[in-house]
C-alpha cells in the first residue's frame, strides 16, 4: 500500500481527501481511475465516497463508488457489501440513481426503494405499509391513546420545554424536529417515563415493543413547514409504529412509492428501511407529492417493533454487542427495560418520521 493510503486508514474523511487520491489536476480522470482500482482498502474507498458527499463532488463520489461495487463484486456480494454501499450521497439525485443502478445489478437488495445501512434479511417479507389490526402491539397502542394523549398534552402544556431540540441531515434547511426520548436501545430515560407513566407502561407490556435494541420509543414533534427529505432507515429487522397524537388536516408521509395520511388515534405502521419521507407546508403547495397542510406542528408518539418474522436468535442475537445482550436478555426476563444511567440513545431514533 502507498504511503498515502496507510496515512488516510486513519484519517477522517475530509483528511482523506487531502493526502490526494482524488486531487483535481494532477494526472487526469483516468489515473484517477486507476489509482482507485488499485487501492484495495474497501474501507478507505466507502470513507472517500462519504467525504465526496459533503463535499457535493458528485462526480467523484460516483466514481469511488463504481469502484468500490467492483471491489465488491470481486470479493462477492455480501450483506457487508449492501452495508457499504447504501451512503452514496444520499442527499444527491445522481447518486440516488447510481446506487439503484447498483442495487439492481448486484442483487443486494429486493427493491430499489428499500436500501436499509445496517442489517437486511431478504427473507423477511418487504412491503413499505402494513396494518395496524395485523400487529397485536399497534391494536395495544391505540387502546391506550386516551392515556397516551393526555401525558403528551401535560408535555406540551410545558411551551414545548420537555421537548429537546434534535438535528438530524433529513430535516431540510429551516425545518424543526424536537422530541422526548422515552426508550432507546432496551433502556429507559427514568425522567421522561417517570413523566409519562402510563404511556411507559404500554409500551413496556408489550415484548416485541420492549426489546428492539435496534430502535427507541419517543414523541416526535415536526413544526409546522418542515420537509424531511427521503432517506432510508437503517434496519429491515424492525418496523416503525406512529400513533397519531395531534395531527393537523392533510398530514402525510411517503413510504417507497405509496402515501398515506396520518389520522388521531391510529397507529400507521411502516417498514422505515423504505425510502420515505414526510412535509409540514402551511398554505402552500408541496413540490414532491408529499406535505402536511395546515400550520400547527405534528405529534406521534414513534414506537419501534420487530417485524413478525424476524427470528431473534438468527437475525439479531448474533450481531449484538455485550451490552445489547444484556439489554434484550432483561427486556425478555421480565418485560422491564434496563435504568436509563446518561446512555447516549440519540443514534437509536434512526429519523424523526
Amino acid at each position: 500500500m502507498a504511503p498515502h493510503e496507510a496515512a488516510m486508514g486513519s484519517a477522517a474523511p475530509s483528511e482523506a481527501i487531502a493526502y490526494g487520491l482524488l486531487t483535481p489536476g494532477e494526472a487526469g480522470v483516468a489515473s484517477v481511475d486507476e489509482r482507485l482500482a488499485a487501492c484495495a482498502s474497501r474501507h478507505l474507498l466507502l470513507e472517500l465516497g462519504q467525504a465526496c458527499s459533503m463535499l457535493r463532488r458528485e462526480a467523484d463520489a460516483v466514481r469511488i463508488f463504481r469502484a468500490l461495487s467492483h471491489a465488491f463484486a470481486a470479493g462477492g456480494a455480501s450483506r457487508a457489501a449492501a452495508a457499504a454501499e447504501h451512503p452514496v450521497l444520499a442527499d444527491d439525485a445522481r447518486a440516488r440513481l447510481f446506487e439503484r443502478e447498483l442495487a439492481m445489478e448486484r442483487g443486494l437488495w429486493r427493491s430499489t426503494l428499500q436500501r436499509p445501512l445496517e442489517h437486511y434479511a431478504r427473507s423477511l417479507t418487504a412491503r413499505p405499509f402494513w396494518e395496524a389490526s395485523e400487529l397485536p402491539e399497534a391494536a395495544a397502542l391505540q387502546r391506550a391513546f386516551p392515556a397516551i394523549l393526555a401525558e403528551c398534552n401535560a408535555l406540551l402544556a410545558r411551551r414545548g420545554g420537555a421537548f429537546a431540540p434534535y438535528r438530524s441531515r433529513v430535516v431540510a434547511a429551516g425545518g424543526a424536529w424536537s422530541d422526548v426520548q422515552l426508550f432507546g436501545g432496551c433502556r429507559a430515560d427514568a425522567e421522561h417515563c417517570a413523566a409519562c407513566p402510563r404511556t411507559a407502561a404500554a409500551i413496556a407490556a408489550q415484548p416485541r415493543l420492549n426489546s428492539v435494541v435496534h430502535g427507541s420509543h419517543f414523541f416526535s414533534r415536526l413544526a409546522a413547514g418542515t420537509h424531511l427529505e427521503a432517506h432510508c432507515g437503517p434496519s429491515n429487522y424492525r418496523l416503525r409504529c406512529h400513533l397519531g397524537l395531534v395531527v393537523p388536516a392533510g398530514a402525510r408521509i411517503r413510504v417507497g412509492e405509496e402515501v398515506r395520511e396520518w389520522r388521531a388515534g391510529e397507529c400507521l405502521v411502516f417498514d422505515d428501511s423504505y425510502e420515505h419521507e414526510a412535509r409540514r407546508a402551511p398554505s402552500r403547495p408541496a413540490p414532491v407529492p408529499v406535505w402536511h397542510s395546515g400550520d400547527t406542528d405534528r405529534v406521534v408518539l414513534i414506537c419501534d417493533l420487530w417485524h413478525p418474522e424476524v427470528d431473534l436468535e438468527k437475525h439479531v442475537r448474533p450481531s449484538l454487542a455485550p451490552a445489547q445482550r444484556e439489554a434484550l436478555a432483561a427486556a425478555e426476563a421480565g418485560g422491564m427495560f434496563c435504568e436509563y444511567m446518561g446512555h447516549d440513545v440519540s443514534n437509536m431514533r434512526g429519523c424523526p418520521c
